[in-house]
């Protein structure tokens, strides 16, 4: 006779935010946990995306393509997931920029929540003849291109996101879809914009939902207010 399984019946709800779908999912057992640790002693961005990915496919009772989701749609799934296999309080350490004194920031991760605008993308008006429209990347896209959309200071990671937002290109006569044309071809297009057309730009990407939380606190040493934001997921992986 066959040993028993136990927890692996769905057990909980969430909704993903770019799609409204709600899905079902059980906590993450040792064995997608073991294959997690793994891959976060690698130190590989990628291979750390990929094993996250695979625990969802394999909590989740629902066939979803995960590569079609937004990259903040991952993070807040796997947030909820996680909140739910093993607990829902991280504790973050914060310096403070005073003294250097190590402060412990307590998160209930399972309050946090990620607005998304109920349009998905935006038109911009370039010239009198020309609009681009933006859309959120993908997981898949952010994921093979090896972009870190949490940093955004970075000149490189900005400009290969920014590729991955253009959606389609619409002139008086036209609308060309980008997915019929090369990378090369989009660079060349956004390092033509001038500097207030990429403004514009850049401040929709820099506004694209995440995950984030502010906090204050002030340092158990030297009473200094403590207060900022954290943002993106490895921000409360504790």
């Amino acid at each position: 006779m066959a040993l028993p399984k136990i927890n692996s019946s769905p057990k909980y709800e969430m909704t993903i935010p770019s799609t409204g779908e709600t899905v079902r999912f059980r906590p993450f057992l040792i064995k997608e946990e073991k294959s997690m640790l793994i891959a976060a002693e690698s130190g590989e961005t990628n291979i750390i995306l990929k094993s996250i990915v695979d625990t969802l496919e394999a909590c989740i009772d629902k066939d979803i393509n995960m590569s079609n989701l937004a990259t903040f749609d991952i993070e807040y799934m796997f947030i909820k997931l996680r909140a739910k296999s093993v607990g829902e309080t991280s504790s973050i350490g914060v310096r403070c920029p005073s003294c250097e004194k190590e402060n412990e920031l307590k998160v209930n991760i399972n309050e946090l929540e990620i607005n998304v605008p109920e349009s998905k993308s935006v038109i911009v008006k370039l010239t009198d003849d020309i609009s681009v429209e933006l859309g959120y990347p993908s997981f898949g896209d952010i994921s093979n291109a090896g972009i870190d959309a949490d940093n955004l200071s970075s000149v490189e990671n900005l400009f290969n996101l920014i590729q991955y937002c253009f959606k389609t290109v619409i002139t008086k006569e036209e609308k060309f879809n980008l997915k019929d044309h090369s990378r090369e071809e989009i660079t060349a297009f956004i390092e033509s914009l001038d500097s207030t057309q990429f403004s514009e730009i850049r401040e929709w990407i820099e506004n694209i939902p995440k995950l984030k939380h502010d906090y204050e606190l002030n340092c158990v040493q030297c009473n200094t207010m403590l207060k900022s934001s954290l943002e993106g997921l490895s921000s409360f992986l504790s």
